[in-house]
């Protein structure tokens, strides 16, 4: 999420909230800035996951970066500036972010009017849309001939469709964190293990919400599930009848068919997820 409030220059140390704040990025962007090397890397790091950095350093690194594009901001608005990388000599097909302004704010979804020049020096304000990280896994049961999948009703299409367990990464969450926590809560059942196997943007034209697929190899029943609200009835599938499924309609879930896909891919005598 973004906010409004800027960090104290002054202050001896910036916290990765502090730094998006400076910027008018969502948290989760100074994280995916930093991961791909596009920003300064922090000057010290407590534990595994508070990072910090003097607030002079990226204020110095964020007045020398490049823009690209001229032309004021949004009429009648106070676009906030929103950080874009320096594209390379031969990238020609960027679109630029120039800023954008807020239209709807809540902890669901963010709605916003960005500023945004297309190769060819066309500018216009474009609609752009933030939802919440989530976390989905593909559970199979120890013999890896079966995935858990739970029967539910999604209330905005009207639709039943069969899902994977999984929900939205809380703030102090690791996605892998978040996958094993939704496991428990909605099936009562705790995976042995646990892979990332593949993170995917599901409306990536106009939303931002980042979602994290996994596989656990063999799960243990540790109780009845403590999430009463989330399903009809779950089942453990054979992983030969979901294509079927999947060609009937009965799998609607962005995620859900993005795990059980690449499942399907993988699978066979000689499948990686055998290992």
């Amino acid at each position: 999420m973004t906010t409004t409030t800027r960090p104290d220059p002054e202050a001896e140390w910036w916290t990765t909230k502090d730094v998006a704040a400076y910027l008018g990025i969502a948290v989760a962007a100074v994280s995916s800035y930093r991961r791909r090397g596009q920003m300064p890397e922090p000057d010290k790091t407590i534990g595994t996951r508070t990072h910090l950095w003097k607030p002079a350093r990226i204020i110095d690194w964020h007045g020398s970066r490049d823009r690209v594009g001229v032309g004021g901001r949004p009429r009648g608005s106070k676009a906030e500036l929103a950080p874009v990388p320096a594209p390379e000599p031969d990238d020609l097909s960027r679109w630029v972010t120039h800023g954008r302004r807020p239209l709807y704010d809540s902890e669901w979804i963010k709605l916003y009017m960005t500023d945004v020049e297309l190769p060819d020096g066309q500018r216009f304000e474009h609609h752009t849309v933030w939802m919440p990280t989530a976390a989905m896994t593909a559970v199979l049961n120890d013999a890896l001939t079966h995935v858990l999948l739970m029967w539910r009703h999604r209330f905005v299409p009207d639709l039943w469709n069969w899902e994977l367990p999984g929900g939205l990464v809380d703030a102090d969450e690791e996605p892998a964190q978040t996958a094993a926590r939704e496991i428990e809560e909605e099936t009562g059942y705790r995976p042995r293990s646990i892979e990332h196997l593949v993170t995917f943007e599901p409306m990536i034209g106009m939303v931002s919400t980042p979602h994290h697929v996994f596989i656990a190899r063999g799960a243990e029943r540790i109780g009845e599930p403590t999430e009463k609200t989330e399903m009809q009835r779950m089942e453990w599938v054979p992983l030969t009848q979901v294509p079927a499924l999947i060609a009937q309609g009965q799998v609607s879930n962005s995620g859900t068919l993005v795990a059980l896909l690449h499942v399907l891919a993988i699978s066979g005598p000689k499948a990686p997820y055998r290992s």
